[in-house]
């Protein structure tokens, strides 16, 4: 019995190091993202992996690797060659690749390195571990109206003729708190990618709250899509300094979107921007190539750059209202919208991330109403001729629309 407990005492005492050790990575990966590289190997050998999401850490339940031997024996041999530390890793069985963040060795110029791997031959890509930003506005008027959204999209008509059922929306942001007595009614299941403890924060609350808030339960508000499924795929997280904003980087971002890929969601909200981004862009134009609709907030700079809103037929939003906006992009209220915060609460939200869930919603009532994927954005557009918000009244309603949806019609044909 002494001999196990001391073999138990030991085992413990290892697991602590090794979470130790895996929490400085952590907060590294946080503070200097510029010490980490993101390499991808081919993997044609290994089978498909399960589900997305597979590292030396727990990204949920326990998952199997599908790598092939001379990929696991490539990925030793350059971190030995380049002196690099594996941190996290995954197979994107999409891609038919095998994704690794390495830690660099201190002194080593990042830059230099990349230039090393994109020659050498065994590697698949190199690209650095980009940061990404959600995209919320400064906090204006409380007092302003409540969901004003919904009379300026013509939800209350919409929602006669459809509310989202049937339709898949994966929001890749902060955990949302699922607790929240305006989701008891909600179907949304959350997933953690973070490598860190699952807790609701506010970004990815609040924009699962614009779009699916419970309808008709004497509580709150009304979401768009009430009754869509939602996932939460929590690929950010947090800062300590301002828990309104959140980050997140190239590693999560791509966990989720693969995630969402496997899942065959109809519609992908990016709540959120960053750098152009080689590998994330990858999984983007995958997805689309599979009938899936991403929705990308407009930065802040009002012109459509960066992942996700550079990428050709992602669906870009801006907030009607905003100064300075990139051309061919919809617009939605997104400021001064009511939505939920954390611990039953609820505030003021301005943003084109607002922005974006409203639309990402707007469009599970397109297509629960039987519209075609390749049809949405331009029925959308043309329900906006003079800058005005989308009107989903008007969408959904096509030549009936001024029967409709009466003042909201605004005289628009709709040609499908």
């Amino acid at each position: 019995m002494k001999h196990l407990a001391a073999l138990l005492a030991m085992l413990a005492l290892s697991a602590c190091m090794q979470f130790a050790r895996e929490s400085a990575d952590e907060e590294l990966i946080r503070t200097h993202p510029e010490r980490f590289v993101v390499i991808t190997l081919h993997n044609t050998e290994g089978m498909p992996s399960p589900r997305a999401g597979s590292s030396p850490r727990d990204y949920g339940s326990a998952m199997q690797y599908a790598i092939a031997p001379r990929t696991r024996a490539t990925a030793r041999e350059l971190a030995t060659h380049y002196r690099l530390t594996p941190v996290r890793e995954w197979p994107i069985s999409q891609l038919r690749v095998h994704c690794i963040v390495y830690r660099i060795d201190p002194g080593e110029s990042q830059s230099d390195l990349l230039r090393r791997l994109r020659d050498d031959a065994r590697v698949e890509s190199a690209q650095p571990l980009n940061s990404f930003g959600t995209l919320s506005g400064s906090y204006n008027d409380p007092y302003a109206g409540l969901q004003r959204s919904l009379p300026a999209m013509g939800i209350p008509q919409a929602h006669a003729l459809s509310r989202g059922k049937g339709v898949t929306i994966a929001v890749i942001d902060t955990a949302v708190d699922v607790t929240h007595a305006d989701l008891a009614g909600s179907k949304i299941a959350v997933s953690n990618f973070t490598g860190q403890r699952t807790r609701g924060a506010a970004h990815g609350t609040a924009v699962a709250g614009v779009i699916a808030a419970t309808g008709g339960n004497s509580v709150g508000i009304v979401g768009i899509a009430p009754e869509a499924q939602v996932q939460s795929l929590a690929a950010c997280w947090s800062e300590s300094s301002s828990p309104a904003r959140a980050v997140c980087d190239s590693f999560t971002l791509a966990i989720a979107l693969g995630s969402a890929i496997e899942m065959k969601a109809d519609i992908v909200n990016l709540s959120l921007g960053g750098p152009s981004d080689p590998l994330l862009r990858r999984l983007v134009e995958h997805g689309l190539a599979r009938n899936m609709i991403f929705v990308a907030a407009l930065p802040t700079e009002g012109v459509a750059a960066g992942f996700p809103s550079e990428i050709p037929g992602v669906v870009v939003v801006d907030a009607v209202g905003h100064a300075h906006t990139a051309r061919d992009v919809l617009l939605a209220p997104g400021i001064d919208v009511l939505t939920l915060v954390p611990h039953d609460s609820y505030d003021f939200v301005s943003g084109s991330s607002m922005a974006a869930a409203n639309v990402s919603g707007g469009i599970a009532l397109l297509l629960s109403h039987r519209l075609k994927v390749n049809e949405v954005r331009d029925v959308l557009a043309q329900t906006a001729p003079n800058g005005d918000s989308i009107n989903l009244c008007i969408a959904l309603a096509g030549p009936e629309a001024e029967q409709r949806c009466g003042g909201e019609s605004r005289a628009v044909h709709i040609t499908r």
